[in-house]
């Protein structure tokens, strides 16, 4: 009778052990050809997961910009809404990709209908003047002038009133440009990805890179401020530490 009751727990141990999936180990996103994609066009991003019989959900994936997503096997399919770089992640059960990015452009247009939008650029260009970039490490820099037409149109940071991931990436060219280091806050994701590290938005929907050369950052899975240079990335930016805070 015991030899029965125990072939019986044993044969039980195997079934469960035997029909338990694999846990996933990595993803990795990659595309064949992303050179010259326009608005409505269908990115197909290819999936590599170990094991590579491992399936992910649609939700796994995050794109940064608005575009139409659908998953055939392997495939991720994407179609891009808007014109701009978009910036595609998966993530599942602790496991994050690495980041794949492309630039999308708009369709092209009739010769009267560029005319015209040359023209109301022109316009808008001239009424509109560029924004200045303004701060430091300690504090935002005012203008005394209080009658400066372009006060309104600056972009600063402090330690009480840093930057967003959002802030930083609109106007990563300016910021590049000034040289100075910038105050950054967002959210660390509980792991570093196989693309590195990265700092997202408030709501997740984009992030930027880091570089952290120093090895600063022994900390994850909280909202973070970030002291650092912005440097150009490819066609995006990243943010190389200088000093980092969790909070």
């Amino acid at each position: 009778m015991k030899r029965k009751q125990i072939m019986s727990l044993l044969l039980g141990a195997m079934l469960l052990f035997g029909c338990s999936s694999p846990s996933l180990e990595s993803i990795r996103l990659s595309v064949e050809d992303a050179k010259e994609i326009e608005v409505g066009d269908t990115v197909e991003v290819e999936v590599e997961t170990d094991p590579s019989d491992f399936e992910l959900d649609k939700e796994s994936f995050r794109v940064t910009k608005k575009a139409d997503l659908s998953l055939k096997e392997n495939t991720l399919l994407v179609v891009p809404q808007t014109a701009g770089e978009y910036q595609v992640t998966a993530s599942q059960d602790d496991v994050t990709s690495n980041t794949l990015r492309f630039t999308v452009k708009e369709k092209e247009k009739k010769k009267e209908d560029t005319k015209e939008d040359t023209k109301e650029e022109t316009e808008s260009s001239q009424q509109n003047p560029v924004k200045d970039v303004q701060g430091s490490n300690n504090a935002p820099e005012t203008s005394s002038d209080s009658n400066s037409s372009s006060s309104d149109n600056a972009i600063s940071w402090s330690q009480s009133d840093p930057l967003s991931v959002d802030e930083t990436l609109q106007y990563g060219d300016l910021l590049q440009k000034s040289g100075q280091s910038v105050w950054l806050q967002g959210d660390l994701p509980q792991t570093m990805t196989n693309g590195g590290m990265i700092l997202y938005n408030a709501d997740h929907s984009t992030f930027i890179s880091i570089e952290d050369p120093m090895h600063l950052i022994d900390f994850g899975g909280t909202n973070a401020m970030i002291v650092g240079k912005i440097k150009q990335q490819g066609s995006s930016y990243c943010v190389v530490v200088e000093k980092a805070y969790a909070l």
